[in-house]
Parts: structure tokens; C-alpha cells; sequence
């Protein structure tokens, strides 16, 4: 357990010769923007760390760490310890690796727990159960303390499995593309305010313009939760968002007359919002606010279901968990750039190993160059050249 300056800098020297280091921690997140870190777990070979900072002990070193190319650090689903860092260090990590990515490249889906991974990847069962614990909250109990180093005792043990199998499966290049992809340079892992729109809830409900409005408006609302230091619902709920991308109000009597819009917003916050949406109104339009003709969508939407299943069967061929390849907004966006021209190639889909695992394939699909039939045994799903006779809508 470190718990002063002096042995978290010694505990990052060691990791700076090794090269390498397993990192974890553990967070509070219900009531801010930011995760509040409560313990940072390391490990350097055989050594574990507590490093505790409600106790005194600082997280800058570690930190740098995370910013160091010259230090491997191997995590498991890091996202909300990354954020936590880049938050509140403004660092963005250089040489992650994380299990969870690994093991959707040999055959285990890429949402496997640490524990579930390790027992099948290491034959080692974890038998401790603090997942729900307050880690704010001190002395640590014994059982909390041994639940924080298991996070990280077996994760390079694993993570040099995980790098067995890839390579026995020859996806080592595929596995080391996509962690560049998640978290390499031109990866962020701190949300970008002008793409927050894409998670709020309702948004397939608007087009056109009022995408360009919501755009503006949950960019507001992104960087007023991580200035104020709050959940981003507790500033604005989702469904509230969207109604003020639906009807642009100009003024505050109007705004304030929608459902669920907060009664004690401050006149300055309520005057940056109203300008927020005036920007909205005269930005432009975005790709996604430009809503394919009804014909189009209805090819999309054929032939996105039938992507889906090549998806799916190709993935299942290749052992590959199909989370990794594409998400149906992925698989979405790339049957209609196909169906309307547009740039493939841009699509994650489009590029590198998923084009060539399936990529190449669903293009051939979706402008009916071949044709889809099924096997009694694997593969269970056959391609081949269209020979039916003239399509139907001729």
C-alpha cells in the first residue's frame, strides 16, 4: 500500500526499467463528470501496488506513465480509467493493451469479464467479490485490498497468453491495428463535445436541420456537465435535448415553457444554450442530417439485414467476436455509403482486416453481385457470383 510521493516515484522508476506495468483502478462515477479515482492498483512483474491517493499519495507519476511510449501498460476494458486520467491529468495514453480487445481476436467475445478470462485463458478462479464495494471509504478491509491487486496480479501473465493465441491464429497485425485504432494517436479518450449527440436518446426521431440543432445543443450541454463536474443527464435529460432540437426556441420564455427544461438554470447558462441553438440553426447541415430519399432508405434497410447475417456467419468462420468488427450504426452507415456512392473507404468497415474479412463481400452484396445460400455444414452460409437470371425490378 503506497500511501506518500516518495513511494510512488520509486514504485515508477521500477516500472520505467521493466517497460511494462498492469494497471487498474478503482472509481466512483454516480454523481460527477469525471471518475472520482479512490485507488490505483500497479503491478511490475511480481509486485503490487495499492497506490491510494485519498491517503496521501499522488497520481501524477502514474500518469506519466500512461503518457510514456517507452512503457507497455496492460489494462483490462480501460475506457473509464482512461478517461479518469486524461480528466483530471490531461494525459492520453501511448501503449495500451487491453485483455478485453485481445480476447475478441481468439475466439472469446470482447466483452468477457476479467475474471471470466482469466480462469479460462490462465485456469486461475479468483475468489474475491468487491465489485459493488465504496472505495471511498477507509481502512480498506483486507478482502477489498486483495480484491484490488487481483485486478492487476494476472493481467500481463494474460495479456501474454491472449498474444499466444493471436499469433497461433495469425491475428497478431489485426490485434495490434485495432488497439492503435482505440487508443492509439488519433484516438481521444475524453469525449469530444461535438460528437456528444450521438449518444442522446431520441435523436433517430429528428432530421435535417434539427440533427444540426441537437448537435449544437448537446455540445452545450457536454461541456457545461464536465464544467460543473456532473453527470451530463443531471444538466439536461435526453428527452429534453431532443424536444429543443425539435422546436428551436429563440427565447428563454419559450425555452423554459418545454417539459422536463430545468426551472433554475442561470440566465448566463440559458442565454449560452439559446446561442448554442441560433449556431445550430446556421451551421451545416451535417452528412447525418441529410436524410436519404425513402427508396434509398428501403434498400438500406434490405440490405442491411442481409449484411448483418454475412457479418455474423463470417465472424463465427474466423472465431472472431462479431462486437469487434461492427456495430449495427457501423454496419448501417456503410451499406448506405455503399448504396448511394459514397466513400467506403471511409467506414471502418472499408478498411484494412474488416475489409477483407467481410467488407469486400457486403459491397458485392448490396449491389447484387452475388448471391446468398445456406450449407448443411460449415461454413454455413455460401457466396457466389449472382447467376439467377435478371434482379426482379429489372
Amino acid at each position: 500500500m503506497l500511501t506518500d510521493a516518495a513511494a510512488v516515484e520509486a514504485l515508477a522508476s521500477r516500472v520505467r526499467s521493466a517497460g511494462r506495468m498492469a494497471l487498474d483502478t478503482e472509481f466512483l462515477w454516480e454523481r460527477t463528470y469525471a471518475p472520482q479515482l479512490c485507488l490505483v492498483q500497479v503491478a511490475v512483474g511480481s509486485e503490487v501496488a495499492l497506490d491510494d491517493p485519498l491517503a496521501g499519495a499522488p497520481l501524477e507519476p502514474v500518469a506519466a506513465l500512461l503518457a510514456d511510449p517507452a512503457v507497455e501498460v496492460v489494462m483490462h476494458a480501460p475506457a473509464g480509467d482512461l478517461l479518469a486520467f486524461g480528466l483530471h491529468h490531461d494525459v492520453r495514453p501511448t501503449r495500451i493493451v487491453d485483455t478485453q480487445t485481445l480476447a475478441g481476436f481468439v475466439g472469446l467475445t470482447a466483452s468477457a469479464s476479467l475474471e471470466r478470462l482469466i480462469a479460462g485463458a490462465l485456469r486461475i478462479t479468483l475468489g474475491h467479490h468487491e465489485s459493488f464495494s465504496d472505495w471511498s471509504r477507509r481502512p480498506l478491509s483486507a478482502t477489498q485490498a486483495a480484491y484490488a491487486g487481483d485486478d492487476v496480479r494476472h493481467l500481463e501473465a494474460l495479456a501474454d497468453r491472449l498474444w499466444e493465441l493471436a499469433d497461433g491464429k495469425g491475428r497478431r497485425a489485426w490485434a495490434e491495428a485495432e488497439l492503435e485504432r482505440r487508443f492509439g494517436a488519433s484516438s481521444s479518450v475524453v469525449p469530444d463535445p461535438s460528437a456528444a449527440w450521438r449518444k442522446v436518446a431520441r435523436r433517430g426521431r429528428l432530421t435535417g436541420r434539427q440533427l444540426a440543432v441537437l448537435g449544437a445543443v448537446a455540445a452545450w450541454r457536454e461541456r457545461e456537465a464536465r464544467r460543473r463536474d456532473l453527470p451530463a443527464s443531471w444538466v439536461m435529460k435526453d428527452p429534453t435535448l431532443a424536444e429543443l432540437a425539435r422546436t428551436a426556441p429563440r427565447t428563454p420564455e419559450a425555452a423554459q415553457r418545454l417539459r422536463g427544461f430545468p426551472k433554475t438554470l442561470p440566465a448566463g447558462e440559458l442565454r449560452s444554450l439559446l446561442d448554442a441553438i441560433a449556431d445550430g440553426l446556421e451551421a451545416p447541415l451535417p452528412p447525418q442530417g441529410r436524410v436519404p430519399a425513402p427508396a434509398v432508405q428501403r434498400r438500406v434497410e434490405a440490405a442491411a439485414g442481409l449484411a448483418g447475417t454475412l457479418l455474423k456467419v463470417r465472424c463465427a468462420d474466423a472465431d472472431l467476436a462479431p462486437e469487434l468488427v461492427a456495430t449495427r450504426s457501423d454496419l448501417d452507415r456503410f451499406v448506405e455509403a455503399v448504396v448511394v456512392d459514397d466513400a467506403v473507404d471511409e467506414q471502418p468497415l472499408g478498411t484494412d482486416w474488416r475489409w477483407d474479412l467481410v467488407g469486400r463481400e457486403i459491397v458485392e452484396l448490396v449491389e447484387g453481385r452475388v448471391s446468398l445460400s445456406l450449407r448443411t455444414r460449415p461454413p454455413y452460409l455460401r457466396i457466389a457470383p449472382f447467376d439467377g437470371g435478371p434482379p426482379v425490378d429489372g
